[in-house]
C-alpha cells in the first residue's frame, strides 16, 4: 500500500473540500475488506441509495470507466445527473486524476443575446453552482483507480424517481439498440415507430434507457460520418463483393470530379441472364433518389413469368453515349452475352445505343407507347382503333398491307409525316412482321411499369445513393423470395386433369411451371376446337392443314419431321413464345401422341431450368440465395429458444452474455468487420471522388422551377376579386346576393369548364 500512500500525500484539496482519508489509515483494514469494482454487474449489487462515506472509503475501480460508471449510477439512484469535468495527466499524457461532478455544477455563459434581441423563447437556467462532486485518481502501483474527493451536498433539488433516467447521462442508445435501429432503418420503419418497439419490449417508454430525440441525434451523427456519398456507395458494393465473388460493378467520373454513371450487378443476376437472357426489357424510372439520376432496369422473363432483374445503372443523363456505357458494361459482366430480342419504350438515344452495342439483337417497340403516340399525333379515336388491330391483329403479310392501305385511306394520312415514319419502322412493331421472332410474350413495356411500381415500395426519391443501393437490394432479395416461392409451387404436388387429353397435360404439368402449365392447360382446350383437313407428303416431311371446326376462311399448315421428331406451323407461335399453339395440338392429338416431343418444349419455361447453371457451378446451391436464409433461420430459431431459456435465471443470463460477446467478437474479426474500409479502397475509389450533381432528364421535368404549376390566386367568391375572400371580404353581405347575380358570366364559365370535363370523362 506504500504506492496509495505516495499519491495520498500528493492530492491535496485547495479549496477545503471534504476528502477520503488514506486507507492504510484505518485501524484493521487490510487487501480482504477492499471493494472491487470490474463490471456493471459489481455496480448493480451496490446499494448506492444508502452508500456511507466509510464504504467509499474501500471502494478501487479497475478502469476510469468503471469510476464514471459508478458515480453515474450512484447520481441515478439519488436523482441527479454527471458531467464530466476537469483531468489532470502526466508529463508523458497518462490521466493521473478526473474529476466528475453534478450536472447542475457552474452558471451558464453569457453570451451577449438578451430578451429583446432573441427569437426564441430561452430554455430554462439549469445550472445553479452545484458544488457536489467525485474526485478519483490512479495508484501507479496497482493501476487502480480510488476515489480523493466525494462531495454529495447539493444546493438544489434531487428529483424524483420517474425523472431519473431523462437526463442526459442516463440515457444512452447501446450498441445493440444502434443495430437495431439500423436494421428497422433498412426495412423501412420510420424511428418513431422504432422508439414503440422498444418500449414494447421494455415494458414500457420509461424502461427503455434513451428518448426519442436521441434516435433522431444518432441518426445525425451517422449521416454525418457519411462525408461522400459517391465513395460509400461504392464502398457498400465492394462489401458485397467480398461476399459475391462475380459481383460487378462500375463507375464514370466526369471533369469536376463527380460521379457520373454507376452500372452493377450481382452473381445470381449472372447466372440468371444465363438461361432467361433471350429476352431484355429496359426502361428509366425516375424519383428513386436525392439527386433525381434515373433509374435504368435491366429485367427479363423467368421460367414463371414473372419479372426478374439482371441488373442496374444510375446515369446523369439519357443521352446516346450515356446508354452505350450502359449497355457495354452489362455486356461485359454478362461475359458477352446478347439477347437474341430488346424490347424499348422507343427512346431514339435507347434505339441508337443499342444498335450500336447489340447490332444482332431483334429490337421491338412497346404497342402501348406507340397507341399513345397516335393519339397525341394523329388526334381521331378511330384512326387509334384501327391502327391497334393493324399492330396487333394475327394477319400474315399481305392482309397486313391491305389493312394499312384501307386505314390510310380512310382517313386521308397519305402525307403525315409520324404515320410515313412508322409504317418504315414496321418491322419494330407490327405483329405481322415480328412473328417468328423471340420476345416471350412482350408485347408492351408494362411489364417494366409494373417493376417499377413495385421496385416504389422499397425506393424513396430522398435516399443517398448509399440507401438506395441498399434498399434496390433488399427489393431484389424479396423478389428472389418470391421466385422460391413460385418454385414451392411449382414442384409441391400434381396438377388435377381437367381436360380430355389427360396424357399431354399430365405431361406438361411434369415439366412446366405452374403459371406455364396454366398457359397450355388454355392452349389444350383451345385444340378441340381444331380438325386436322389434309395431308401432302414430301421428301423431308408431311404438311398438314389444319383449320377450325366448320370454319374454311381460315387454315394453318403443320409441317410434320418424323426424322427428327419436329413440328412447326405457319403460326410461329413456337417460335415466338416458346409454347406449342393449338395447331400443332390438336395435330399431336390425331397423331396419337402421348408426350410432348422435346422440340416443343423450352427449357427456359420448364421446372429445371436452372439445373444447368447448378451443375456447372457447383458452389451455387439450387436455389442460389436461399442456402444464407436459410442458415439465418435456423440460427434465430435456436437462438430464440436459447434467450427464452437463459433469461430465467440471472446467472446464466451473465455467462451468456460474456460468452456471445466472445463469439460475436470473433466472428468480426474473421470477417473482417473492425476494418475502417475495404482493403483496397485507395484502388476502387478516388479520395476526391465528389457526389453526383443534380440530373436534369426528362423524368424530371416537374422539379424545375420554370415549369412548376403556378399557384392559383385567391379569389373572392362575393365581388369576384382576386387577393382576398369571402372572409376578408370588404363588400357588404346584404349586397352579396345582388354582387353574385351580376357575375352570371363567371359562373357560366365555370360551368362551361366542368362541362367540358365531363364530356372528355
Amino acid at each position: 500500500m506504500e504506492g496509495l500512500k505516495d499519491v495520498s500525500t500528493e492530492v491535496v484539496d485547495e479549496t477545503g473540500e471534504t476528502t477520503v482519508d488514506d486507507i492504510s489509515a484505518e485501524d484493521g483494514e487490510t487487501i480482504e475488506n477492499i471493494i472491487n469494482i470490474d463490471s456493471m454487474e459489481d455496480i448493480l449489487s451496490m446499494d448506492l441509495k444508502r452508500l456511507s462515506p466509510h464504504e467509499t472509503r474501500k471502494i478501487q475501480f479497475s478502469s476510469l470507466d468503471m469510476a464514471y460508471a459508478f458515480y453515474n449510477q450512484y447520481a441515478k439512484m439519488n436523482g441527479f445527473a454527471v458531467r464530466k469535468s476537469k483531468i489532470l495527466r502526466s508529463k508523458k499524457g497518462e490521466t493521473l486524476q478526473r474529476t466528475f461532478v453534478c450536472h447542475r455544477q457552474g452558471f451558464r455563459e453569457d453570451r451577449g443575446l438578451t430578451i429583446e434581441n432573441r427569437k426564441r423563447e430561452r430554455k430554462p437556467d439549469t445550472r445553479c453552482g452545484c458544488e457536489a462532486k467525485f474526485r478519483v485518481h490512479i495508484d501507479m502501483f496497482s493501476q487502480c483507480w480510488w476515489i480523493t474527493v466525494f462531495n454529495d451536498r447539493h444546493n438544489h433539488d434531487l428529483l424524483h424517481e420517474e425523472y431519473h433516467g431523462m437526463l442526459a447521462s442516463h440515457r444512452k442508445m447501446e450498441d445493440s439498440d444502434i443495430m437495431q435501429m439500423n436494421d428497422m432503418l433498412k426495412v423501412g420503419i420510420r424511428p418513431s415507430q422504432f422508439y414503440g418497439s422498444c418500449a414494447n419490449q421494455s415494458g414500457g417508454y420509461e424502461k427503455i434507457g434513451f428518448r426519442r430525440k436521441d434516435i433522431y441525434n444518432q441518426i445525425g451523427k451517422q449521416r454525418l460520418l457519411q462525408r461522400c456519398d459517391g465513395k460509400n456507395a461504392l464502398h457498400y458494393l465492394h462489401g458485397l463483393a467480398s461476399d459475391d465473388p462475380m459481383m460487378f460493378y462500375r463507375h464514370t467520373v466526369d471533369g469536376e470530379g463527380r460521379l457520373e454513371h454507376l452500372f452493377w450487378c450481382d452473381g445470381i443476376s449472372q447466372m440468371n441472364f444465363k438461361v432467361f437472357g433471350d429476352v431484355l426489357a429496359f426502361d428509366a424510372t425516375y424519383g428513386t433518389n436525392k439527386y433525381h439520376c434515373p433509374l435504368v432496369v435491366f429485367s427479363g422473363v423467368n421460367n414463371h413469368n414473372h419479372n426478374i432483374i439482371f441488373g442496374g445503372a444510375i446515369v446523369a443523363n439519357e443521352k446516346e453515349e450515356t446508354y452505350v456505357w450502359v449497355l457495354e458494361q452489362f455486356l461485359e459482366a454478362m461475359s458477352g452475352k446478347s439477347p437474341i430480342s430488346v424490347i424499348t419504350d422507343g427512346d431514339l438515344a435507347m434505339k441508337k445505343a443499342i444498335k450500336r452495342v447489340f447490332p444482332n439483337a431483334y429490337h421491338r417497340l412497346c404497342a402501348w407507347h406507340l397507341i399513345r403516340n397516335a393519339m397525341s399525333n394523329i388526334g381521331v379515336p378511330e384512326f387509334v382503333g384501327q391502327f391497334r388491330k393493324c399492330m396487333l391483329g394475327d394477319y400474315d403479310l399481305g392482309e397486313f398491307r391491305r389493312k394499312w392501305a384501307d386505314m390510310i385511306d380512310t382517313f386521308g394520312l397519305h402525307d403525315n409525316k409520324w404515320v410515313t415514319e412508322l409504317y418504315a419502322k414496321r418491322n419494330m412493331w407490327a405483329t405481322a412482321h415480328i412473328r417468328g421472332k423471340f420476345f416471350a410474350g412482350f408485347r408492351t413495356t408494362s411489364r417494366c411499369e409494373g417493376l417499377h411500381s413495385e421496385m416504389g415500395k422499397f425506393l424513396h426519391s430522398r435516399y443517398n445513393l448509399t440507401n438506395f443501393l441498399l434498399h434496390f437490394h433488399r427489393c431484389l432479395n424479396y423478389m428472389r423470395y418470391k421466385e422460391v416461392e413460385d418454385d414451392l409451387a411449382s414442384n409441391y404436388g400434381d396438377r388435377v386433369l381437367q381436360t380430355r387429353f389427360q396424357s399431354l397435360e399430365r405431361c406438361a404439368g411434369k415439366l412446366f411451371t405452374k403459371e406455364i402449365f396454366f398457359m397450355f392447360r388454355d392452349i389444350l382446350a383451345k385444340s378441340a376446337e381444331m380438325v386436322v383437313a389434309t395431308c401432302n407428303q414430301t421428301y423431308t416431311c408431311f404438311i398438314y392443314t389444319v383449320r377450325k371446326y366448320q370454319a374454311s376462311k381460315r387454315e394453318w399448315n403443320v409441317s410434320f419431321y418424323p426424322d427428327d421428331d419436329v413440328f412447326k406451323c405457319s403460326c410461329k407461335k413456337m417460335e415466338s413464345f416458346g409454347l406449342p399453339c393449338e395447331h400443332i395440338i390438336a395435330l399431336l392429338i390425331f397423331l396419337d401422341v402421348a408426350e410432348l416431343p422435346k422440340s416443343l418444349v423450352a427449357d427456359r419455361w420448364t421446372k429445371n431450368a436452372k439445373e444447368e447453371i447448378c451443375r456447372t457451378n457447383k458452389h451455387l446451391p439450387k436455389y442460389w440465395d436461399s442456402h444464407k436464409s436459410s442458415r439465418y433461420s435456423a440460427l434465430m430459431f435456436r437462438y430464440m429458444r436459447l434467450s427464452k431459456l437463459v433469461s430465467e435465471n440471472g446467472d446464466d443470463f451473465d455467462d451468456h452474455m460474456k460468452q456471445a460477446a466472445a463469439d460475436i467478437q470473433k466472428m468480426e474479426a474473421k470477417r473482417g468487420l473492425h476494418d475502417d474500409g475495404p482493403t483496397n479502397s485507395s484502388e476502387l475509389v478516388q479520395e476526391t471522388l465528389k457526389d453526383p450533381a443534380l440530373a436534369r432528364t426528362k423524368g424530371c421535368a416537374g422539379d424545375s422551377s420554370s415549369r412548376q404549376k403556378k399557384r392559383k390566386r385567391t379569389q373572392c367568391s362575393i365581388c369576384g376579386k382576386f387577393g382576398h375572400n369571402k372572409q376578408t371580404c370588404s363588400f357588404p353581405r346584404h349586397n352579396a346576393n345582388t354582387k353574385n347575380s351580376s357575375l352570371g358570366d363567371f359562373h357560366n364559365i365555370e360551368f362551361s369548364d366542368d362541362s367540358l370535363h365531363n364530356d372528355l370523362d
